[in-house]
């Protein structure tokens, strides 16, 4: 039962959520805090990691991708929602 749904994710999906943990934990590693702030840095990190995806869906940059994941469009625009939100907090 397990195996058929794992089965169902997509391997885009697994992709993406890794380098999102990858991006925001190394992040927090660099810039410090608590707990909360890492929880608040994965969130960041996703949601500007789905808007560089959505991004490179629409643009069609011709940028390298693996499979259906822009990496680079997602990476960019993931790290800039990080230093948009460090930069917000420190106020």
């Amino acid at each position: 039962m397990l195996e058929s749904l794992i089965a169902l994710i997509p391997p885009s999906l697994v992709l993406s959520t890794l380098l999102t943990l990858i991006w925001a934990t190394a992040w927090f590693v660099l810039q410090g805090g608590t707990g909360w702030d890492w929880l608040l840095d994965i969130l960041t990190a996703t949601l500007g990691f789905a808007g560089g995806q959505l991004l490179g869906r629409l643009v069609q940059l011709p940028l390298p991708a693996v499979g259906e994941v822009h990496v680079i469009e997602g990476t960019v625009l993931c790290l800039l929602a990080l230093i948009v939100l460090r930069r917000r907090s420190s106020r």
